[in-house]
């Protein structure tokens, strides 16, 4: 049988879901449903939960006059519920507080001691609680004499205390001939350039207890320490599958271990692509089959932040005006997974109006109306067009490839070009013509038919993505028991057609400018536009920029700073040395030779103690695209106008 294991991150129980949350979740869950209606229901297994030990959760719930357990189970409620409403069809919801999961983290930690990659040693270091990780000095950043973690922006703790220790380092090697396997197991390109050059750099050994903290799991034979709540944290995908023995012999669930992809963001890739896979080698088990990174999300361009309004996005205030499986589509259809989006309730409408009413929802009222009018709702089975089947099976083949390619966007535009073309078809036939020639009727009912099996198909495959929309379609057509399939052969059965109803009614742009007024948290909704949309300048503050070609003659990687190149230019008349954070995506031999344009009067910057003379143009935000380059070849220090 062909398995498919999917897995979100277990969310930290600090906040409620958010758009970010929200989207993880989502994808996680339309890979699952795709796989379940592709090759059966017990195919598939899909996970996620909740991280809940830790110092951080120590600390908040003391700071709320709570017990840490108790503290979580009120988080937990809450996701549960958004889950729900969200149609979140997990099969576990794991909690690092279930009593199966302490079994499993406990005999982990034994099987690391027995491979000997455990022991014991002094701690002095850094602390960052908020990434409950250990920080190197390059790790941190010095602001008004205090040592600052740069992703909470607050203050690092000076830790001393006697830890244990995990062997990380003896695994350098067995990673990147991982990372080098075909295709490779982390995903995107990018990422998997990022963790190598981390690996190549040198591992150093990793403290895995902690005995400053007692919310968390007890170390086995020394109850003093607690387990690092990143190997606590981990152990959850094999936990949900019976737990290590399980895996190991590919028992009951433990089947599903080869089959196991990670979904997560780009902010926990180390602990899934470095920590896990050698944790797991130690264990005598196996590496997982794929690490899946995705990017961030924003909200008019502001990182997502509970301390700002501005980023909160609701997803049960979205669904009490337009149930929930809109934002389920925009999310999947509008960003690209692996990089990074940023979200506008002005982009959701835009997507609600545009695909799903204007082309799905057209074209179910317009074939049900119609089969109400001509036939009184009786669509015949017919055989279907052979030019329009081929079209649709072409389309539903990409669809399944964009599936298995990790690729919702790509799955649901191939979809909705099964729309589109039979929206068209309508016009093309004209069936209001059909019906006025009694002479014609066969050809009437052809039509229908062939209306009503592309929305069936339409239906099982946005299924994934809508889950409740689909439904909805499917008992209009009176094919409720298809749900949850995928389709297979073009051939609509015949039937009685319900009553039409709108499944995405109209929205006129008064309610929606009014929807997104009380959406937007009154401090973001006075704040000024010009935060978030560039404002227009004249031809003389252009002139100010004195942008070049400039041709790339060396290039190497910044020490100890994943993301940078130190590049040098011909600039035409001289060498110049620029600083580029484009690591991730570019080796530095695949610059050389290369033309790019280059901001020849940017004023130099020291960047991690090379002088920056300039900057080199790129396409892309927080996640670069590509260089911007030129389509010809022109001389170092061409002036672009």
């Amino acid at each position: 049988m062909s398995r498919f294991y999917i897995t979100t991150p277990i969310y930290y129980v600090n906040a409620l879901p958010h758009l970010g949350t929200f989207y993880s979740t989502v994808v996680a869950d339309a890979l699952a449903r795709y796989h379940r209606a592709r090759d059966g229901k017990d195919s598939t297994f899909f996970l996620t939960g909740l991280d809940e030990h830790g110092q951080k959760i120590e600390r908040m719930a003391r700071e709320k006059g709570l017990d840490p357990k108790t503290y979580c189970d009120q988080i937990a409620g809450g996701f549960r519920a958004v889950w729900q409403r969200a149609g979140i069809s997990y099969d576990r919801f794991i909690r690092t507080t279930d009593g199966d999961h302490r079994l499993a983290v406990e005999e982990m930690w034994r099987r690391l001691v027995a491979r000997g990659d455990i022991y014991a040693a002094d701690y002095d270091g850094l602390y960052c609680v908020g990434c409950e990780e250990w920080k190197s000095e390059d790790d941190v950043i010095v602001e008004a004499g205090e040592k600052i973690c740069p992703i909470h922006r607050k203050p690092v703790e000076r830790v001393k205390e006697k830890n244990y220790f995990f062997r990380l380092s003896a695994y350098a090697d067995r990673l990147l001939d991982w990372y080098n396997q075909t295709p490779s197991p982390v995903q995107p390109e990018s990422r998997r350039n990022e963790v190598a050059e981390f690996v190549r750099r040198g591992l150093r050994d990793i403290s895995v207890s902690r005995m400053s903290v007692k919310w968390g799991i007890p170390v086995p034979g020394d109850p003093e320490h607690v387990v690092y709540v990143w190997i606590d944290a981990l152990t959850n995908y094999v936990t949900a599958l019976g737990g290590p023995a399980e895996v190991e012999a590919g028992r009951g669930l433990g089947a599903f271990w080869p089959a196991v992809h990670h979904l997560i963001a780009k902010d926990i890739l180390r602990f899934h692509a470095v920590y896990w896979p050698a944790m797991l080698w130690s264990a005598g088990l196996p590496a997982p089959k794929e690490v899946f990174c995705h990017g961030y999300l924003t909200v008019k361009g502001q990182k997502i932040s509970k301390s700002i309004p501005a980023t909160r996005v609701d997803p049960n205030a979205i669904a009490d005006e337009l149930g929930i499986d809109p934002l389920r589509y925009f999310v999947l259809r509008e960003y690209t997974l692996g990089g990074d989006g940023d979200f506008t309730y002005e982009a959701l409408f835009q997507r609600y109006e545009s695909d799903l009413g204007n082309d799905l929802g057209n074209l179910l009222n317009r074939t049900v109306s119609m089969a109400h009018r001509y036939v009184g709702g009786n669509v015949a089975a017919a055989a279907g067009a052979a030019e329009l089947a081929a079209a649709a099976r072409a389309n539903k083949s990409k669809a399944e490839q964009a599936w298995a390619d990790f690729s919702p966007s790509r799955a649901l535009e191939a979809t909705w070009q099964i729309v589109r073309d039979f929206n068209g078809y309508i016009e093309a036939t004209k069936p209001w013509a059909l019906a006025k020639d009694p002479a014609r009727s066969a050809e009437l009912e052809t039509m229908l038919s062939n209306c009503c099996e592309a929305l069936r198909w339409a239906a099982l495959m946005v299924g994934p993505a809508m889950p409740h929309a689909a439904q909805e379609i499917l008992r209009q057509l009176g094919r409720s028991a298809d749900a949850g399939s995928w389709p297979d052969g073009w051939a609509w059965p015949g039937g009685h057609l319900e009553q039409p109803t709108p499944v995405f009614p109209r929205i006129d742009p008064d309610k929606q400018a009014a929807l997104i007024a009380r959406w937007m948290p009154a401090e973001a909704s006075a704040a000024p536009t010009a935060t978030t949309t560039p404002a227009e300048i004249a031809i003389d503050d252009f002139a100010k920029f004195d942008l070049r070609a400039a041709k790339v003659i060396a290039c190497e990687r910044v020490k100890k700073a994943d993301k940078l190149l130190m590049l040098t230019l011909d600039v035409g008349t001289e060498q110049r040395t620029v600083v580029s954070g484009i690591a991730a995506a570019y080796e530095p031999e695949q610059l050389v030779g290369k033309t790019v344009i280059y901001l020849a009067n940017l004023k130099p910057a020291k960047i991690r103690g090379v002088v920056s003379q300039g900057m080199i143009l790129a396409a892309g935000d927080a996640e670069v695209l590509g260089l911007s380059t030129l389509d010809r070849d022109v001389a170092p220090g061409t002036k672009i106008r």
